[in-house]
């Protein structure tokens, strides 16, 4: 394999994993980050293997584009990953707190135009294959589905931000512009939809994120995320399978929208899970009652990419194992 990929958010918990996933099938890979002097976040990366031959950093910001044409240059494909849940303004003030004018102008289109930016420079750089990542919060819509699938699980944006849940409504904002984007410039665009993500992080800084501070949380600090099992669900896969989804997509010429979970589980599950590995102690107080039912999928594009997904416990087992390991000292 010899063709040059472009990771946009490589010190990310998702880019991070392309990046690594990518190096051990071979690719050369640009990474982008917002500062590439940053050795806290650096060295990580170049300590993967293959990365010393195959891997340069570029510093890049998607609030303004700089940077990435540096960096795009001569790739064949974007993976854009640098987009993570903005939850608050930039006074502090919690995105649910807010009215629809700030809400859309300090949360959502800073996600929308900060992809438009990446992509405008991908097409600049004469790219024809993007791989993005979004999220399921993007998969609500108003009315609800039995069973979702990636064409009828699109949320309402308008709705959600009258909901005052921007934070959610910033993905399918991002995916539309994204969406409309590719399709006037001719550009293939594959969409990815994950949710919680364990499994061993490649920079320490991931193990503070909402997804590993599931278990972080427990195995390292002796207590758990929630007082009482909540009565929903969670989605839940490996950060290592996500990766390859998106690989996979992009050797197979996919498009279009991909779930990136391996199944939504009760809260009451994934805590019986993390339960056999840490103290009984430190485990919330149980649920009342039977749980709620957990989201249900259609899994048929997700299959089609020949990814085998690891299942929960797996998943669990070895985020938990590998935390007691110490990894990073």
């Amino acid at each position: 394999m010899t063709s040059t990929i472009a990771v946009a958010g490589a010190s990310g918990l998702v880019g991070s994993n392309i990046v690594k996933e990518a190096l051990e099938r071979g690719y050369t890979v640009r990474g982008t980050l917002r500062d590439a002097s940053d050795e806290s976040k650096t060295k990580w990366l170049m300590a993967l293997p293959g990365a010393a031959d195959r891997l340069t950093l570029h510093s890049a910001n998607a609030d303004d584009g700089s940077g990435f044409d540096a960096a795009l240059s001569g790739a064949d494909a974007v993976f854009i990953a640098c987009f993570p849940p903005i939850y608050k303004a930039e006074d502090g003030t919690p995105a649910k707190e807010l009215d629809r004018v700030r809400g859309y102008a300090e949360i959502v289109a800073p996600v929308r135009n900060g992809c438009l930016n990446v992509l405008e420079a991908a097409r600049r750089a004469g790219i024809a294959h993007v791989m993005l990542c979004s999220s399921t919060s993007s998969t609500n819509p108003p009315e609800g589905v039995a069973i979702k699938t990636e064409t009828n699980a699109v949320s309402d944006a308008e709705f959600q931000m009258s909901e005052g849940k921007f934070t959610s409504a910033e993905k399918i904002v991002m995916e539309t512009a994204a969406r409309d984007f590719c399709v006037h410039h001719n550009m293939r665009l594959a969409i990815f939809l994950p949710t919680m993500m364990l499994g061993p992080v490649i920079l320490p800084q991931h193990l503070e994120g909402d997804s590993a501070g599931f278990v972080t949380s427990a195995v390292r600090d002796g207590r758990t995320r929630h007082d009482k099992v909540p009565a929903g669900s969670m989605s839940v896969s490996h950060i290592g399978d996500v990766a390859k989804l998106f690989l996979a997509a992009y050797e197979q010429g996919a498009r279009g929208r991909f779930f990136a979970v391996y199944d939504s589980v009760p809260w009451r599950d994934l805590y019986a899970e993390l339960g056999k590995h840490v103290p009984a102690s430190i485990m919330p107080a149980p649920l009342d009652g039977p749980p709620e039912e957990p989201t249900r999928f259609d899994f048929t594009r997700r299959d089609s990419l020949g990814v085998a997904m690891r299942d929960i416990p797996s998943v669990i087992a070895e985020t938990c194992d590998w935390l007691k390991s110490r990894p990073f000292g």
